[in-house]
């Protein structure tokens, strides 16, 4: 149902698809929600991939492998996120996961060419 039939709808929730006019509508991850979608949406839990990838990419600072598998999780939460498959309150997560991994790929890089220069 349409809160404010006065005002023109500018678009619809891409969750439940209540038409929104500009005062009603929220944005996560690019997606347009009404107030209790939004307020839905981030009451959910991270997913567990979402967790998983923060682990992985947490536990490559003491082996790289792990900082790996945590890049190409937060990549895969990331999408699941903006399809809708994935709550998007493990977004802060998966970005971080994502980013961490970049890291660890530039850190094996850089030791990488130390090794084979030095060889």
């Amino acid at each position: 149902m349409y809160g404010h039939p006065e005002r023109p709808a500018e678009g619809t929730c891409s969750r439940c698809g209540t038409f929104l006019c500009e005062g009603c509508r929220r944005w996560q991850v690019g997606r347009m929600l009404c107030l209790h979608c939004h307020t839905v949406a981030l009451g959910e839990k991270p997913s567990k991939r979402a967790t998983l990838a923060l682990i992985f990419a947490t536990v490559g600072f003491i082996e790289f492998v792990p900082g790996l598998v945590g890049l190409v999780l937060g990549y895969q939460e990331l999408a699941a996120i903006r399809r809708g498959a994935a709550p998007g309150s493990g977004e802060g997560w998966a970005v971080l996961a994502r980013n961490v991994g970049w890291f660890h790929v530039a850190m094996l890089v850089i030791i990488g060419l130390g090794v084979a220069l030095r060889g």
